[in-house]
């Protein structure tokens, strides 16, 4: 479940329903999966710590002043 052709934008969710919605998204990935989207600030530093340990792996790049383009992918 690549989602690189639509990323999601979370932006305007907070981060009680972005970790959520994460939680299901991320149990329908396969092993070797990514999942795209974009977060706030504050989003990116909530997501960090949980999603960059096993089975996960977290990249991030800014992509404007308050916005991210996160990719979790399943190990």
């Amino acid at each position: 479940m690549d989602t690189q052709h639509e990323i999601r934008d979370f932006t305007h969710h907070t981060c009680t329903n972005l970790m959520l919605k994460l939680k299901i998204l991320l149990k329908k990935l396969k092993s070797g999966d990514t999942l795209h989207f974009y977060s706030n600030r504050e989003q990116h530093d909530n997501i960090q710590k949980p999603f960059s340990k096993p089975p996960f792996s977290l990249a991030a790049d800014k992509v404007d002043d308050n916005k991210y383009h996160i990719k979790i992918m399943k190990e």
